[in-house]
Parts: C-alpha cells; structure tokens; sequence
C-alpha cells in the first residue's frame, strides 16, 4: 500500500506498514489549517489553500490509476460536510476532493477500480477543534485506544482489500462521532 502526503498524519500512516490484498494508495493532501476571516481571505489565499492540494489529489490518483493500483483513498477532515467558521478555504478544498472521489469512483469502477474518502476529525489535519466549533452535541462514539493509526488503520485496510469491492464513491467518517451524517 502506497501512502502520499507530506503531513504528520500521512507519516503515522506510512509507519503503520500497512498492507492491502489490492494495490492500494492512500492520499493524504496538505490541506491549508491557517483560520483567515472569510471577509479577509484573499484570492492569493484561496488559491494556495485549493490549488496545491486539489493538484496533489489529482495527479496521486491518476498516478495509481495508470500503475494498476485498483483501490484509491483520499482522506480529509470532516470540515468538508460541515464547514467551519474562518476555514471556508479548507472546508471548500475538502469538499472538492470528495467530489473529485464520486466522479473518479463513477469513471473508473468499470475497470474494477474503488476510489473512496475517509474523513477524519479537523485536528488530524492540524485544525484546531477550538476554532472548527461543535458540531454535533454526541459523545465521541468510542475512545481512542492509542494512536490515530490504532483507530484510522482497520478502515484503511478495509477499503483497500478486496472484501470492499462493493463500495466506491463513498465517504465513510472516521471522526467517533464528532459530525454525523444523516
């Protein structure tokens, strides 16, 4: 399993030394974390938080699509359903790699390929939760039982492995109950 991404978040993924019956490869795109008002985000501002990112998405999937690898995950914070006040740049680049997954799923699921989106809670990405706000008023659904990679590992190989061919296009929330999808 091939895992990309310059984050503290991508190198707990890759010492995992996770393994997947499928090629695989996991995306972790730097997306921006800085809290700018949106009346003062730029479009310098903008186009930083969206274009290196969106880039780094793209051409990882593309990249592992051409080499055979036929299970592709891209991970980003749970802002991208919610929102969060002062991170519309984050939020919307988020949203955008969600999408991007759905139309690549749509495209390449007839050559057996799943291309999926795990998303995480915003402070695996570097956000601070302070600064996201609640947006669910439940209890995180369990504990952590360590590291992130303790909790975020089985889901990774789950939608890398074989036993996942049916599920594709999808975002499966990884954030124990922080942002609940209805």
């Amino acid at each position: 399993m091939t895992i990309q991404g310059d984050s503290a978040l991508a190198d707990q993924l890759r010492a995992a030394e996770m393994y997947s019956d499928c090629p695989a490869t996991v995306i972790v795109p730097s997306i921006a974390c800085t809290a700018i008002p949106f009346a003062e985000l730029s479009d310098a501002d903008f186009d930083a938080a969206w274009e290196q990112p969106m880039r780094q998405t793209i051409v990882a999937f593309q990249r592992a699509h051409r080499a055979g690898h036929t299970r592709l995950i891209a991970v980003v914070p749970t802002i991208a359903m919610s929102g969060a006040p002062q991170l519309a740049h984050a939020a919307a680049t988020a949203e955008a790699i969600r999408v991007m997954v759905k139309s690549a799923a749509r495209q390449w699921g007839a050559d057996g390929v799943t291309v999926n989106c795990i998303a995480v809670a915003p402070e695996l990405f570097g956000i601070d939760p302070a600064a996201v706000g609640s947006v669910s008023i439940a209890p995180p659904a369990f504990a952590s039982r360590g590291s992130v990679v303790d909790d975020l590992a089985p889901l990774i190989r789950l939608t890398a492995s074989t036993d996942a061919h049916h599920i594709t296009g999808a975002t499966l929330n990884a954030d124990g109950g922080v942002w609940m999808t209805s």
